[in-house]
Order: C-alpha cells, then sequence, then structure tokens
C-alpha cells in the first residue's frame, strides 16, 4: 500500500523492468521456453485426467446402482415394489460362440434393458428363433444388413435358422453381441435365472455407504442375498483420489526444480551481468527495496506470455490425447492450478537472484565492472586452452554448479527409465503371473460365477485331455492346476465367497521360498497367502491354528461345509495368483469327489512346438468353455500393458532433457560472452581463433562430463533398485544395464555441447582483434 506522503514508483519500476527485458533477448527466449514447457505439461496432466475424470461421471449417468444375481421373473416383481426402487432390468451373459471367424456373445435383455440401448431398429426378439444384432454383425455374412433377413447359425451346437428381428446401430465394429429371447435363453442355460439390474429413486443424492445400506435393506426384505453394488459410485461425483494427487505432486516437483535451476540459473547469471547497472542505480538513489521490484517484475512480466502460451499447448496436447468428457470447469480448475504453478515457479527462482541485485553496493560494483583474471597470480602455469577451461569453470562455480545439476538430474531420470524398460522382461512375469512351467495353457475363465464355474469344473473336461495330449509327439509335460469354489467363513465372522487354489508338486519350491510363518508337511490342510491384504479386505489376521469353514459342493451336487486349521501364512509371491486359500490338491479330489483342474500347461520340445499347438487346438476346437493361450500371446499381452509405463518415463526424461539443453545454451552463450574482454587480450598476444575454441569446448564438456559422472554414480544404484524390486514382482531377471539407451544419451549430450560451442564461436573466427575490442 502507498500512502499519501509516500512516492509511489511502481510505474518507474515497470517501465526499467521493461526495458531491461527488450535489451536481453537471449534470457527473454530461455525463460519463456522453461515456463512454457512447465505449464503445459501441469495443463495437460491437470487437464487429461479431469476430462477422463468427467467422461466416466457422463458415461455411468444412466448406470445402475445395484445388481442381484440368480433371480426370476417373480423377483423382479418383488424387488419393483420395494420402496426407493425406481426400476429393474433382467439380462443375462449367457456364452460367446465362435461363427465365421468372429465371437458372438450371446446376450439376453428384457424390455427394460432394451429401452436403454440409444439407436435400435426393429423389435425385440422373442421367439426362440429371433435374434438382434449390431451392424458390425453383419460384415463378412452373405446377408443383407436389413430387419427380417434370415441366417443360419450354430447357437446351441446345431446349425438352425435365426430370423434377424432388431439391430442396435452401434459404431464398434470390434464387439459382436447377439441378443436372443428369453425361451431362447432357458433353453440355452436350462433355468430362467437371470441378473437384476437395480435404479434406485435419487441415486446421485446417495453416496456409495448410503446406496449400500439401501440395497442391505432390500435384500434383507426379498431374501435375496446374493447382490453388490454397481461401479456407479466408483465415477458419479468423484473428484481426483488421493494417487491422482500423489502422481501430481511427484510430477509438479521434478518440473518445478527442473524449471526452477534453468530459470534461476539465467536470472543469476543475468543478475552478475548486471552489476554495474544495480550499482549506478544505487548511486543515483534507488533503493534496495526498488532494485528487488525491478528483477521480480522482469520475471513476471516473462511469467505472463510463457504461462499463457503453456496453457494453450498444454490444452491442445490433452484434446489430442482426451477429446472427450470436456467441461467449462475442468478447463477453469486446471487452467487456475497450472497459472499457479507458473506464478509460484517464477517467483522462487527470481526471488534470490533479486536479492543478490539488491544488495549489491555502488562500490562493489565499481570494482567489478571490468571482470578479468590476474594472470600474475598463475605464472607457474602455461596458459594453455585447458588451463583457460580450467579457471574459466572455478571462476563461475555457482553458474557451472547450476547447469550440472540440470543436465544431471535429465540424466538420473532417463537412466531409471531406461533401466526401468532394459531389467523388464515381459516373458519373466508371464512366467510369474500366467504360464509358469509350460508353452501352452488351457484354462476355463475364472471370472465365471460360482455357480458356472462349479458346473464347467464338474464335467471333468481336463481328465481325458489331459491323458491324449500328454501321449502326443514333442510333449515333454503336462502340468495341472486344480481349483474349487467355494464361500467361507471364520470364527470372526468374517465370511465372502472364494476359490480354493489346488497345490501339488510343481508348486512346493515356490510355496516353501515364500512361507511367512508354519510349515508345509504332508498333514497341512490350509495355506493362507498374503497376511496383509487379508487384513486390509477383511480386517482379519490369520495365524497357525486358526481354523476356517468352507462350503462347497461335491460331484453330485451337495453342498458339503467342512472345516480347516492353518498350518502355514506366505506372502502374496508364492506363485499361485491372488487368491486366499490353498488347498493340497490331492486332498481337494478327494473332498468333491471329481477332478477340479481348471488348466493345464503342456510343456513341448523347442522343435516341436508348433505342431503341438496345431493337434491341442483341434482337440479343444468346438468346445467354448475353455481356452487356449501361449507363452507368447501372454509375453506379448504383459509388453503392450507397460509400454505406457515406458513412454510416460521417457517423456519425463525429455522434458528434463529440453530443461537442461536450456540451461546449457544459455550457461555457453552468457560465457562467450562475458569473456569477449579476455579474449580480446588474449588475442593480442597471440592467441588463436582454433585455441579459442579449444578453450571454451574443453571447459563445455568438462560440465557435461561432471554432469553424466553424476548420472551414473546416482543412476545405477538407483536402476539396480528399480531392477531389485521389479524381480520380486516377478517382472524381470535383475538389474539389465541399459547400455544402448546410456550410449545414445552419452553421444546426444557430447555433440550437442560441440555442435552448441561451434555454432556460437563460429562468428568470431572471421573478427579482428580491434573488432572484437571495439565491440
Amino acid at each position: 500500500m502507498i500512502w499519501p506522503f509516500e512516492n509511489d514508483t511502481s510505474a518507474i519500476i515497470k517501465n526499467m523492468a521493461q526495458k531491461s527485458i527488450a535489451f536481453d533477448k537471449k534470457k527473454n527466449l530461455f525463460c519463456i521456453s522453461a515456463i512454457v514447457v512447465a505449464v503445459a505439461m501441469i495443463m495437460m496432466s491437470l487437464l487429461t485426467v479431469q476430462n477422463i475424470i468427467h467422461q466416466n461421471q457422463n458415461e455411468v449417468s444412466g448406470l445402475h446402482q445395484g445388481i442381484f444375481f440368480d433371480i426370476t421373473q417373480k423377483d423382479k416383481e418383488n424387488l419393483s415394489s420395494e420402496e426407493g426402487v425406481q426400476s429393474i432390468g433382467l439380462s443375462c451373459n449367457i456364452k460367446t460362440v465362435e461363427q465365421n471367424s468372429k465371437e458372438l456373445s450371446l446376450i439376453y435383455y428384457d424390455d427394460t434393458m432394451f429401452n436403454l440401448i440409444p439407436d435400435f431398429e426393429g423389435k425385440y426378439p422373442e421367439q426362440s428363433n429371433e435374434i438382434a444384432v449390431t451392424d458390425a454383425f453383419f460384415e463378412g455374412e452373405n446377408v443383407p444388413a436389413k430387419i427380417n433377413t434370415t441366417i443360419q447359425l450354430n447357437l446351441d451346437g446345431t446349425v438352425k435358422k435365426y430370423t434377424i428381428v432388431g439391430i442396435y446401430h452401434d459404431q464398434d465394429a470390434s464387439a459382436y453381441p447377439v441378443f436372443v429371447s428369453f425361451a431362447k435363453c432357458q433353453e440355452l442355460r436350462g433355468n430362467d435365472l437371470l441378473n437384476g439390474y437395480v435404479w434406485l429413486e435419487n441415486a446421485d443424492t446417495f453416496t456409495k455407504d448410503e446406496a449400500e445400506e439401501l440395497l442391505s435393506q432390500i435384500s434383507e426384505n426379498t431374501g435375496l442375498k446374493d447382490w453388490t453394488v454397481s461401479s456407479y459410485y466408483d465415477y458419479v461425483n468423484t473428484g481426483l483420489s488421493v494417487s491422482n494427487y500423489a502422481a501430481y505432486i511427484v510430477l509438479a516437483g521434478i518440473l518445478f526444480l527442473a524449471a526452477a535451476l534453468v530459470i534461476y540459473s539465467i536470472f543469476y547469471i543475468s543478475v552478475g551481468q548486471k552489476v554495474a547497472e544495480f550499482g549506478q542505480l544505487r548511486t543515483i538513489g534507488a533503493s534496495k527495496k526498488q532494485i528487488y521490484k525491478i528483477v521480480l517484475k522482469q520475471g513476471y512480466i516473462l511469467a505472463s506470455p510463457g504461462i499463457l502460451i503453456g496453457s494453450i499447448v498444454g490444452t491442445i496436447i490433452s484434446y489430442c490425447l482426451q477429446s472427450k468428457g470436456w467441461s467449462v470447469f475442468a478447463f477453469a480448475v486446471s487452467l487456475c492450478g497450472a497459472s499457479l504453478f507458473g506464478i509460484l515457479l517464477v517467483y522462487i527462482s527470481v526471488r534470490k537472484p533479486a536479492r543478490i541485485a539488491a544488495n549489491v553496493s555502488p562500490i562493489a560494483a565499481l570494482k567489478n565492472q571490468v571482470e578479468t583474471i590476474n594472470y600474475r597470480s598463475h605464472k607457474r602455469h602455461r596458459i594453455t586452452p585447458a588451463y583457460l577451461a580450467k579457471i574459466s569453470f572455478f571462476r563461475n562455480r555457482k553458474k557451472s554448479v547450476l547447469t550440472i545439476l540440470s543436465m544431471g538430474l535429465c540424466g538420473i531420470i532417463f537412466f531409471f527409465a531406461a533401466s526401468y524398460q532394459s531389467s523388464f522382461n515381459a516373458e519373466s512375469m508371464a512366467r510369474y503371473w500366467d504360464i509358469r512351467h509350460g508353452d501352452f495353457k488351457i484354462s476355463v475363465d475364472l471370472e465365471n460365477d460360482s455357480e458356472n464355474l462349479d458346473a464347467v469344473l464338474r464335467k471333468e473336461y481336463f481328465s481325458d485331455l489331459n491323458r491324449n495330449i500328454a501321449t502326443m509327439d514333442g510333449v515333454r509335460n503336462v502340468f495341472t492346476y486344480a481349483i474349487l469354489p467355494a464361500e467361507f467363513s471364520t470364527s470372526n465372522d468374517v465370511a465372502d465367497e472364494t476359490l480354493l487354489m489346488g497345490y501339488n508338486e510343481k508348486d512346493m519350491d515356490s510355496l516353501t521360498t515364500a512361507i511367512v510363518s508354519g510349515n508345509i508337511t504332508e498333514n497341512t490342510e490350509l495355506i493362507v497367502s498374503d497376511p496383509d491384504r487379508v487384513y486390509d479386505v477383511y480386517h482379519w489376521k490369520p495365524q497357525i491354528g486358526n481354523t476356517v469353514t468352507f462350503n462347497f459342493k461335491n460331484n453330485s451336487g451337495k453342498t458339503i461345509t467342512k472345516t480347516f486349521k492353518i498350518g502355514a501364512i506366505t506372502s502374496s509371491n508364492d506363485g499361485m495368483g491372488g487368491y486366499i486359500f490353498r488347498m493340497p490338491e490331492k486332498m481337494m479330489h478327494e473332498l468333491v469327489g471329481y477332478d477340479c483342474t481348471y488348466a493345464i500347461e503342456v510343456q513341448t520340445e523347442p522343435e516341436s512346438i508348433q505342431e503341438a499347438e496345431n493337434k491341442i487346438r483341434s482337440l479343444i476346437a468346438g468346445n467354448d468353455e475353455v481356452s487356449l493361450q501361449t507363452l507368447q500371446d501372454f509375453t506379448k499381452e504383459h509388453q503392450e500393458d507397460n509400454q505406457a509405463g515406458f513412454t510416460l518415463a521417457y517423456i519425463i526424461s525429455a522434458i528434463l532433457w529440453v530443461f537442461a539443453v536450456i540451461n546449457q545454451i544459455n550457461l555457453t552463450v552468457t560465457n562467450l560472452l562475458s569473456q569477449k574482454q579476455e579474449m580480446r587480450t588474449l588475442k593480442s598476444i597471440g592467441m588463436t581463433n582454433k585455441q579459442l575454441e579449444q578453450s571454451f569446448m574443453i571447459e563445455g564438456l568438462f560440465n557435461t562430463g561432471i554432469s553424466l559422472f553424476m548420472t551414473i554414480i546416482i543412476g545405477i544404484p538407483g536402476g539396480y533398485m528399480i531392477g531389485t524390486f521389479l524381480e520380486k514382482a516377478g517382472m524381470s531377471t535383475g538389474f539389465v544395464f541399459p547400455t544402448r539407451a546410456f550410449l545414445l544419451f552419452v553421444t546426444v549430450m557430447l555433440l550437442l555441447e560441440v555442435l552448441m560451442t561451434i555454432l556460437l564461436i563460429h562468428s568470431w573466427k572471421k573478427q579482428s582483434v580491434i573488432e572484437i575490442m571495439r565491440n
């Protein structure tokens, strides 16, 4: 605040700051570039995530709030009469069949569910020979894409004629749903049990806990115990999660540090070059506070275009990445966040150089007007290009250290990203999580609900298949995996559905290695895995000797209740997936009276892989309940899943590299400009252009070399820790030094320094000593 009796010098400060900026265009370019890059990345990340959240909210706006499993038409009427229920829709995902190289998903919808389809032409299937399909279904079919078309399909093991009575105009060409009538659904499933989707009245005013409480009350009133809350409340009325904020803090911290180093370095060097100017201002009466404000004002003036351009660039990038879900609110929030980030970045970066400028005294300014080296104090040394580079580096320690830190940070992050990619092994991950021993895996879908999975297992499909495959030429071994759908309960009233995993000799090494407490012997009845996760989910801490009661069905479909004692507890990396309980496979077979195998792995001779795959595919052809996947399939899947992580890591490295280059160019340029007076003296006593070029080249390479050394000293231990972490997670065989990536990084950094120095001093080569002295 300016009191009436005080002089308001704000206009003068602003004018002087603007003239200083207009005079130093290189500093402006470097500063604005750093601000643009940092703000653009923050704007892009904030806006993209907000748009994704908004898109999810739009997509679930009409979604059901709860699901009741395995209900009948009568149950639907009972649910509809409950207070708080707006509507009920019945649906069933029956099965998937293969037809003309397309996987057709057979689905039943009642009228309520069909009314939700936005662009449906025709009527709903009512007879068992009527179906409804999407536009994509007609691709590859020799039938016209219109209503009342007749087509032959094998939906139940027999080729029959079906009439297409409805078409869902969907743009998704990768999915092929086929809607059937209720009569056909009963025929295919053998029962009239369906899933009921519940829409609650005023659902958007509830929290997830309130909706869960209401659905629980409805469950008690109707006697329908098997239900769940949908994902509606995971998206609607939600914002950024704790993990989102943590990711933003890490990203913002890295960008802030890198950009702040650049801006601070630029202003520090600029202030050092204008010591005489600040001294003159102090001489004519300027206060420390006014000089401080002049320098700070320069930063704010540069921040305005930097924030504006950065916000525009970030918005464009965000739109390219996520074009859906845009909203004015998300844009406003992101813009405010990016602008605040930019202002804080400039203020913190410029404050220290501004204080240095404010503390310049007139006497000190006069002493530093001519910055020369007293070579007499170095009379014992020859004045060589290498020696000149050395004394220049130590004379500008702070400037050099800032540049080295910027390049070093870039190198370290790049090395971490390269170590992550080089150490990651998709095949190791496939071996750890999906296919531990074989080259092929034949399995049923464990995502089936317990009733369906139990029915599939009781068919004992793998008994004959195992024998047939084991006798094939080229097959070395066949490994079995058993599972049993069950309900469990503990003494402290913890109860839930689960899958009991069976183990045999092939699993003993991984189980024994992962033991946390207890022992695995022939008498061990039950093993519990990952006790920390069990406690997080159920608030139950399993201990050796505790008992767990299970309900499961035997081969005749009768429910058996049996209690088992916990004999061992293992960590999560026991090699048997993410389910809680393990039981000896032999014991499991004896309890239920049938083969509980849900998957087999086939290990073949290397030269017989292709032949074995062809034979196995022919054996399982026509069975829609099992699928065949190869080691290569799992490996490719994990490689694709982790590609986004590699890309993100390298993007961050590239951003930091931009900052490092800006700092490197700024230091090299200012060194060349600030040492012109020395150069004219040295040239006047006989130093050649080549020697001058060598001097600057050595100084630049010295900075680059130290930053690379810093990368090696910090990067290698960090990379080794990343490799070790990946190995423990089953994603690697250990740390692999990223030789190619590191050599490429070193080459680029050295070439950049060499080319930059050559280009910057090229203009000096043709100047005479007199011309240099005049300039």
